[in-house]
């Protein structure tokens, strides 16, 4: 039978935690996962790459380096090259280098090369991402968006098991690894859901899965950082600072987003948020599409076209070289910039470079060497092409500290990939420096989030109270009320005129959740001849629906509970405790006649509830 019940709405429905009571806080030193191996992968925007540890000595974090001629980096541009017939030809540097020799003797354009598809799932295209999505090509042909991303967490899960097998010069399997994927705070949970299906079809299971916000595992790496052996004193004294009730800020600026979290340190040692986890689209690409347009301007759309097209291999150098450029700092004895053009570029332009710069907007204020084959242009001009980004990042802060929550932070840490760009990192420094905030810069700041991701899986209590996203509630069939309810959703339950339908919520979006403490109620069976009933939790993105079969409204789970049999007329009580977890809703039921217990969990990036929400 489907839920018919009635709340007893004289029971406590506020969780059993209270200020006072506190756990002892627990050793940090030890890690709690039950794998031998927590690795994590950063699927970023514009690089990925993954990181690892043991359990015996879990604050090593291992990271791989990847070369591409003469550079060398803590992560791989995320970069793939597909064979014509739809299978992986390579990830990273190599799929960047294989694509220029193919284009070079022009048999690359039956291939597929896809640059940056991550953003595919940015928050306006979310509820159009499934197993059937396309994603294009950097030459516009398209292919299965799920295959792409399958291949590129196959192969990062490949590299990884290499790279333990030679650590440990043996064999680990791949049941023994704990696995953390990353996603931006701006993303839903269809995204998510996205992603762990990409990791499912490569072999790794769901029970070994885990995903976390970038901006959380920032985060977790700024509590646990000052254990690595060789980090620097200004390290321990930010993990000083965390005494109970600091707050802190943690700014990720990565590729593709800029995230942002706020979380205080509880008196367990863990940290709760302050806020909803959140962010914009606004990240280091933004600025490498003003860098593009720039000499679009200078040398025309079509110009650049062609050296996109027919010169692939400094095409994609031109483009790290500028990576390098951002993370330069200004140089003290000009005032100018100079930027190397390819003579690839040059020939494109048929040796026309100052006749192409003459009849641009950017006459008065670009020249042209020809001996050094470099452009100048004022330092001034360079950093407009970070001006637009730089503005959005601020006015998001700007209106993040206008909420009163954020009162007393004063403690800020920068971040990401995107944080190294001195020009970024300056801007931070004066907005925090105008507000009074103290502002720390971590050591490899654009590892934070990969190396915060392995800590939360040998310390996945680490953040032990988040905002809801949700509402949450039950099916209530309360007494009718003609003044408050809809003659349609009027029922006789024997002699008595009920309500069905009605949601009964428990848990309003914006409250604090804690996992540790189950939302308890007792439910008075209506019909207790019957021999099941269902108790079933709903979910909302409204504050306040009404009933459970209105719009926005999804199903979680129902769970199913065998009443026992009784005479007519006789009471049976029904005792719940649901625990809202962090991707998953666990919902144990007690029939109080009996006393048997009934318990199920449900899975909120299930695909039929993400299809509702």
């Amino acid at each position: 039978m489907t839920s018919n019940m009635e709340v007893d709405d004289d029971f406590d429905w506020s969780s059993t935690d209270s200020d006072d009571e506190y756990e002892e806080e627990v050793d940090k030193k030890t890690s709690v996962c039950k794998k031998q191996i927590v690795a994590s992968i950063d699927f970023g925007t514009a690089y990925s790459g993954y990181a690892y540890s043991f359990k015996n000595d879990w604050t090593k974090v291992i990271t791989h380096p990847w070369h591409g001629g003469e550079y060398m980096t803590q992560k791989a541009p995320t970069t793939l090259l597909l064979k014509p017939n739809g299978e992986f030809a390579e990830f990273g540097f190599k799929a960047e280098k294989i694509y220029a020799e193919l284009a070079e003797d022009e048999k690359h354009e039956d291939h597929y090369f896809f640059r940056r598809f991550k953003l595919i799932l940015k928050p306006k295209l979310t509820e159009r991402v499934n197993r059937e999505t396309l994603c294009a090509d950097e030459n516009g042909k398209e292919f299965n968006a799920l295959k792409i991303f399958t291949y590129c967490i196959e192969f990062l899960k490949n590299s990884l098991l290499d790279d333990i097998n030679k650590t440990i010069k043996g064999e680990v399997a791949l049941g023994d690894i704990q696995f953390i994927i990353t996603v931006p705070a701006i993303w839903d949970d269809t995204a998510k859901m996205f992603m762990i299906e990409a990791s499912k079809s490569t072999g790794i299971q769901k029970d070994q899965l885990k995903v976390v916000l970038e901006s959380e595992a920032a985060s977790v790496y700024c509590q646990y950082m000052y254990l690595e052996e060789d980090k620097a004193k200004t390290r321990r004294d930010f993990q000083d600072k965390l005494i109970p009730g600091f707050k802190y800020m943690v700014i990720d600026l990565g590729g593709g987003t800029a995230d942002i979290s706020v979380h205080k340190r509880d008196y367990d040692g863990s940290v709760e948020q302050v806020i909803q986890p959140s962010g914009i689209d606004w990240g280091g690409t933004k600025v490498d599409d003003a860098y593009w347009k720039f000499f679009c301007d200078l040398f025309g759309e079509d110009s650049m076209k062609r050296f996109k097209d027919e010169c692939t291999e400094d095409y994609l150098d031109f483009g790290r070289k500028f990576e390098v450029q951002k993370r330069s700092g200004k140089l003290t004895t000009s005032d100018n910039l100079y930027i190397r053009i390819p003579l690839s570029l040059s020939e494109v332009l048929d040796y026309k470079i100052a006749e192409a710069i003459s009849s641009s907007k950017y006459r008065e204020i670009v020249s042209f060497d020809s001996k050094s084959f470099k452009l100048k242009l004022p330092f001034s001009q360079f950093e407009n092409l970070f001006k637009e980004t730089s503005d959005r990042i601020k006015s998001y802060l700007d209106e993040l500290w206008k909420k009163p929550e954020l009162a007393d932070v004063d403690t800020v840490l920068l971040v990401g990939g995107f944080s190294e760009c001195y020009i970024i990192k300056d801007m931070i420094r004066n907005e925090m420096k105008s507000r009074k905030k103290h502002l720390v810069l971590p050591e490899e700041s654009s590892l934070a989030v990969l190396k915060g991701a392995v800590y939360m899986g040998h310390v996945p209590d680490a953040v032990t109270t988040r905002i809801s996203k949700y509402t949450y509630g039950i099916q209530n069939w309360p007494t009718f009320d003609p003044t408050i309810h809809p003659e349609e959703k009027k029922i006789m339950v024997g002699n008595e005129a009920r309500c069905r339908d009605v949601f009964k919520k428990f848990i309003t979006r914006g409250d604090k959740l804690k996992s540790k403490y189950p939302k308890t109620f007792i439910l008075e069976v209506l019909k207790p001849v019957e021999d099941t009933l269902e108790c079933s939790v709903y979910l909302s993105k409204k504050e306040d629906p009404k009933f459970i079969d209105e719009e926005g409204v999804s199903k979680v789970g129902s769970l199913k509970v065998i009443l026992p049999k009784v005479e007519k007329g006789t009471v049976i009580d029904i005792e719940e405790e649901i625990s809202i977890l962090e991707t998953e809703v666990e919902i144990l039921a007690r029939e109080l006649h009996k006393f048997k217990e009934f318990k199920e969990k449900f899975d909120l990036l299930s695909p039929d509830i993400l299809k509702k929400k």
